[in-house]
């Protein structure tokens, strides 16, 4: 039994390949013993950073009576979501259209065919409130299973029905049109996020998810529209410095924490996941350029409030970056190149005990002992946000950003709780490699490097890239597999659409200039193959080129990932994969009618952001941005003349708001006139001779 998972790419597999349940990994094999044994299927999906999957477990699985009643009744499986993305989507629709929530750890009953039938999530032991223990659940679909299966088969077959419908819905979205410009779009978006801002940050009550995808988008309208600027700016600014000062950045070690329990974004879930710190890394970095930039034309406590939350991001974008270099390193350190873990875990040991969020919490005699050895310390500069499943231990974060002279005692006191920290047992790292979220990453530190000069950015980026090229990318077949561990790549599971653009977005992104040509090339190959996840007929990009049969069965569509979640959706960055290098061509020179249709299938893949900028911003924040750029009246220039500060601050301004930039070779020389000249597709413009004016060039009022 243990053999079937010990020896997984999956973290998550291996970590229950000690108990006696009969566990399957995901793949025909499970599904033909089901219908050779005649029983139902038993599938556990979940991840493994998850806290309540560890839970459950413990509780259950490791339970040998419960263990021997899966074993005689049922064939288990144990899936890993983000291993099988697309299984994880298709059972967790099929939760929610049950349930009406979802969440991990996720629980399926299914026919041996994979049509789901019953569906939950974390079963307790014993019976809790209204949630039924885990014993009970099984020998309800046992029973069931043994004198109701035509209803159980009547079930599986309403919802597949269900399933292919919401499916069909989804990728109709894609057709949906609006009249309506870009600029008008984000507009109407802006206004949205302000109005739906809350005084605390964000847009939702707990819990606090960051909305990393739409502040990226939000900061265009603070650079490019005039009017409303200062009130989005206000409202980005609000949930910016909340995620910036609370418990979801880790104030000791960098990085951020998957979301945050509470309203006052206090007390994270601790769990953190590279997805995560790659988008909020590039969002720190824009953040730090555009709020320099905003406070050129602020004053008074406005200029100070944007002061702060420039050096703010800065800080927050090296340390996430520091994070991923230091901790999310996937294999030995020495040997290179290494590509980045997939998360580190929520949990870690105390007393004996695996508990969520030990590593990074403090008891009041902890607390104390670090406080009594510093000098002093503002009162109302830190707080204290006590957990409330683990009574007596405390989250440390920030109640305002530390003014000048208290940053010195704020920087002691972190120092000395790291300090403690450190002699604890980390939490564990999920050490598989995910092509996608790596050329997230890669993207982000690329982004980072060049808008806060740090070339050392750069270069992890590219070391990154080399190991996820090496191990995941099959040339024979122009093949990329989704997954690897150890540097041995699971090659049966070919990656998804947004592995596919998210990888070639980083890239892309090293591809700039002529020592880039090598990874441009490798971008090209990536969004070949891409181009096969497009339906030739209808143009809907899906997330899978065929989906296997257990998923085809309750989904009679292909999936599609239309709208923004954790991650953006796989259309969306396929398409900004297609812009970027369609505007890069047009830079250099090099457009071609592939790069005009490339240009033209972008504008398609996101025109319904424009429709739905209203409804549902936040979901279509990474299609509007494509729209952004593809509309833009500026998408490059060609500059000459200008002196070193200019330069440098006309890149991190174009490379922000993703305008590409040509130089000549004079303004590498002897500084004379500054002269840009914006262009767009193959028209330019007459040329200005200020960053100022060409400021007022990208505005729209």
């Amino acid at each position: 039994m243990a053999q079937r998972l010990s020896g997984s790419s999956s973290q998550y597999l291996r970590q229950h390949a000690h108990q006696l349940v009969d566990w399957y990994p995901y793949g025909d094999q499970a599904f033909e013993q089901a219908r050779l044994r005649d029983v139902p299927v038993m599938l556990s999906i979940g991840y493994s950073a998850c806290h309540w999957c560890h839970v459950m477990s413990h509780e259950t699985f490791d339970d040998p009576n419960i263990a021997a009643m899966l074993n005689d009744h049922f064939v288990s499986i144990k899936v890993d979501r983000e291993e099988h993305p697309l299984v994880d989507d298709t059972y967790m629709m099929a939760t929610q259209a049950l349930t009406g929530a979802g969440g991990w750890p996720m629980t399926i009953f299914a026919l041996p065919d994979g049509r789901a039938f019953h569906a939950g999530t974390y079963y307790p032991a014993v019976p809790r409130g209204k949630t039924p223990s885990f014993t009970q659940v099984i020998t309800a679909v046992c029973e069931a299973w043994d004198t109701r299966r035509e209803g159980l088969i009547q079930q599986a077959e309403m919802l597949a029905g269900h399933l292919a419908e919401l499916g069909t819905r989804q990728g109709a979205l894609l057709s949906l049109r609006a009249t309506g410009t870009a600029g008008a779009a984000l507009a109407a978006a802006a206004a949205h996020w302000v109005s739906a801002t809350r005084p605390e940050g964000g847009t939702t009550p707990a819990p606090k998810f960051p909305p990393t995808w739409a502040l990226k988008t939000l900061w265009r309208s603070v650079i490019l529209d005039h009017e409303a600027r200062d009130e989005v700016f206000n409202a980005l600014a609000t949930t910016l410095e909340a995620m910036l000062r609370g418990g979801l950045q880790d104030h000791l070690g960098g990085g951020f924490a998957r979301y945050c329990v509470d309203e006052q974004w206090s007390v994270p879930h601790f769990e953190k996941m590279l997805y995560d710190n790659a988008g909020l890394l590039s969002l720190c970095a824009r953040s730090a350029v555009f709020a320099e930039e905003y406070v050129l034309s602020a004053s008074g406590e406005q200029r100070q409030h944007a002061t702060d939350l420039a050096a703010a991001s800065r800080t927050a974008a090296l340390r996430t970056a520091e994070f991923l270099r230091r901790d999310l390193r996937a294999g030995q350190p020495g040997h290179t190149p290494r590509a980045l873990a997939s998360s580190l875990d929520a949990d870690s040991p105390r007393g004996g005990q695996s508990i969520e969020g030990a590593y990074y919490t403090f008891s009041r005699a902890e607390l104390n002992t670090a406080l009594d050895r510093l000098d002093s310390l503002p009162v109302d500069l830190v707080r204290l946000a006590e957990v409330a499943e683990d009574p007596g231990h405390y989250c440390l974060s920030l109640t305002r950003f530390p003014r000048a002279h208290e940053e010195e005692p704020w920087e002691q006191l972190t120092m000395e709780l790291a300090r403690m920290r450190e002699q604890r047992t980390r939490p564990g790292q999920d050490a598989k490699v995910i092509a996608g979220w790596n050329g997230l990453a890669i993207e982000a530190l690329c982004e980072a490097g060049h808008l806060l000069d740090d070339p050392g950015l750069v270069e992890l980026a590219e070391e990154i890239a080399q190991a996820v090229w090496q191990v995941h990318w099959d040339a024979e077949t122009g093949r990329l597999a989704r997954v690897s561990f150890e540097g041995k790549a699971e090659p049966s599971n070919e990656g998804t659409l947004q592995d596919y653009a998210g990888l070639a977005l980083g890239f892309l992104a090293l591809g700039t200039g002529s020592e880039g040509a090598d990874w441009a090339a490798r971008a090209n190959l990536l969004l070949e193959r891409a181009g096969d996840f497009v339906d030739p007929h209808t143009g809907v990009p899906h997330d899978a080129v065929q989906l296997d049969a257990r998923l085809s069965a309750q989904r009679s569509a292909g999936a599609t990932s239309v709208l923004d979640d954790a991650i953006p959706a796989a259309g969306a960055l396929y398409a900004l994969a297609l812009s970027r290098r369609s505007v890069a061509a047009l830079a250099d020179g090099q457009w071609t009618d592939s790069h005009a249709a490339s240009l033209e299938h972008a504008r398609e893949l996101t025109a319904h952001a424009l429709a739905l900028a209203t409804e549902v911003p936040t979901q279509v924040a990474t299609a509007l941005e494509v729209q952004e750029l593809l509309n833009a009246t500026v998408q490059y220039v060609n500059v000459s003349g200008a002196t070193a500060p200019e330069r440098a601050r006309l890149r991190r301004i174009c490379q922000a708001l993703g305008i590409q930039v040509r130089e000549s070779p004079d303004s590498l020389g002897a500084p004379g006139a500054l002269r840009i000249q914006p262009c767009r597709e193959e028209l330019c413009q007459a040329p200005v001779d200020s960053i100022t004016e060409f400021l007022h060039r990208l505005q729209r009022n």
